[in-house]
C-alpha cells in the first residue's frame, strides 16, 4: 500500500460523519454489513477464529453490524450460530464488543430469530415455528403455527437478548426484519394466514415488528444510556413468482411506523443496491424510493454489491446515508485503509490465490462462502 498519499478528493463524502436521531454520532459513511459465520463455538459461545475475523475488520466502517444472534433456543437458523439466550454466553459477547470495537466502530448485535428457517436438529423441541402452518415447494413440512403466548415470549426474548448485548458493551442492536426470518414472515400475507390480532390485515401482520421494537427500546431505556443504537432491517419486497408477500407499497407502511416509533435507521437487505422494485409502475431503483419516501427522517443503511470507492459513491448518489460492504469485507478488509491512503487502486475485489488462507475468515465460513460462489478466488 502507498504511504503518505492523501485521501481522493472525491471520496471525501465517504468519510463525512453523520448524526443518529438519538444524538449518536458515526465518523463516516461506511458500515460492515451482518454476515453469518457458521463458526460459532457448539455451545452458541463465540469462538476465538470469530473473533480474530471480527476484529480484522473492526477499520472498514463505523457501523460495524455482527451476524445475527439466535434470540431464543427455537429459533436458532444455522450450524454454530452464536446465542443470546443464555447469561453462559456473556464472556464471549463481552470478547466480541472489545474487538468489534478495537479501532473506534460502533459494534451493533443483529438480533434474529430464524421462524420456519430455524434448523430442527439445532432446536431442543426438534420443530420449527413460524406465523402460520404454511408449506412451500422448497419446504414440504410445516411449521408449527406458534401459540399467543409464544409470541409475547418471542417478543420478551428480545427484550432479554438485548440486555445481555448492552451488559455485553456493544454500542447498539439492529432487529432483523430481513431474508424471510420470523419478522418478515409476520409481515408477509404469503407467510401469516392468521386470523387473531397478528393476521390478516396489513396493520395486523405489522404489528409483530412494532412490538419488538418496543420490548428492545424499552430494555434499552433501562439499561443503557441515550446513545444506544436501535436499528431495523428489511426486506424491501417478497415476491414469489406470481404470488405476493407484500410489496414496496406496504414496506413503505412499515418503515413509517418504525420512524414514528423512534427507529434509528433503517437497512435495507438487496443484493445490489441498484436493484428496481417489481412491476413496471414505479421508476427507479429501491433504494431511491425508499430514500425518497424517508426524506432524511432517519439514515438509510444500504448493502449490495458495493465492491470499490466509486461503487460506494454511487450508492450515496442513489439515496444511501451510510454504506454497507458485506462480501468485499471478506475480500478486502484494508479497504477504508487504503482509501484513505489514496491507494484505492490497490483495492482486491477478488481474493488472489497468494491471500487465500491470510484474510482470517473462519474455515467454516471459507468453506461455505467459496462453495456457494459468494467470493471469488482469482488466478494469479
Amino acid at each position: 500500500m502507498k504511504r503518505g498519499n492523501p485521501i481522493n478528493s472525491q471520496y471525501n463524502s465517504l468519510f463525512q460523519p453523520i448524526t443518529l436521531p438519538n444524538g449518536a454520532i458515526l465518523k463516516d459513511r461506511l458500515g460492515v454489513a451482518p454476515m453469518t459465520t457458521y463458526s460459532g463455538n457448539p455451545d452458541g459461545t463465540v469462538s476465538e477464529s470469530e473473533l480474530t475475523y471480527y476484529k480484522r475488520r473492526s477499520n472498514i466502517g463505523d457501523l460495524y453490524i455482527s451476524a445475527c444472534i439466535a434470540i431464543s433456543e427455537n429459533g436458532i437458523a444455522f450450524p454454530n450460530q452464536f446465542i443470546g439466550f443464555d447469561d453462559r454466553v456473556m464472556p464471549s459477547l463481552k470478547d466480541l464488543a472489545s474487538h468489534m470495537k478495537a479501532n473506534g466502530s460502533k459494534a451493533i448485535v443483529q438480533m434474529q430469530h430464524g421462524g420456519r428457517h430455524g434448523q430442527p436438529e439445532l432446536i431442543t423441541t426438534n420443530e420449527t415455528v413460524a406465523p402460520s402452518a404454511v408449506t412451500t415447494p422448497n419446504s414440504p413440512v410445516a411449521p408449527r403455527e406458534l401459540t399467543s403466548e409464544e409470541i409475547h415470549s418471542i417478543i420478551r426474548d428480545f427484550g432479554e437478548t438485548t440486555k445481555r448485548v448492552i451488559e455485553a458493551g456493544f454500542d447498539g442492536v439492529e432487529i432483523h426484519g430481513a431474508n424471510h426470518y420470523l419478522l418478515q414472515q409476520f409481515v408477509s400475507s404469503y407467510f401469516n394466514r392468521r386470523e387473531d390480532e397478528w393476521g390478516g390485515t396489513l396493520q395486523n401482520r405489522l404489528k409483530f415488528s412494532l412490538a419488538v421494537l418496543k420490548e428492545v427500546q424499552e430494555t434499552a431505556a433501562k439499561y443503557a444510556d441515550d446513545s444506544f443504537i436501535i436499528g431495523y432491517r428489511v426486506s424491501p419486497e417478497e415476491i414469489h413468482g406470481e404470488t405476493v408477500g407484500y410489496t414496496l407499497a406496504e414496506t413503505k407502511v412499515l418503515v413509517d411506523l418504525l420512524i414514528g416509533e423512534g427507529v434509528h435507521y433503517i437497512h435495507t437487505s438487496l443484493f445490489d443496491f441498484k436493484t428496481p422494485p417489481a412491476g413496471i409502475n414505479q421508476e427507479g431503483s429501491i433504494v431511491s424510493i425508499l430514500s425518497d419516501h424517508i426524506n432524511g427522517r432517519v439514515p438509510l443503511v444500504v448493502v449490495g454489491s458495493v465492491k470499490t470507492p466509486q461503487d460506494a459513491l454511487e450508492a450515496l448518489q442513489e439515496g444511501a446515508d451510510i454504506v454497507a460492504m458485506g462480501r468485499q469485507a471478506l475480500i478486502d478488509p484494508e479497504w477504508t485503509e487504503k482509501v484513505k491512503a489514496g491507494s484505492e487502486d490497490e483495492i482486491f475485489t477478488a481474493i488472489p490465490k497468494a491471500r487465500v488462507g491470510k484474510l482470517d475468515i473462519p474455515e467454516s465460513m471459507w468453506n461455505m462462502i467459496t462453495s456457494y460462489g459468494m467470493v471469488q478466488v482469482a488466478e494469479e
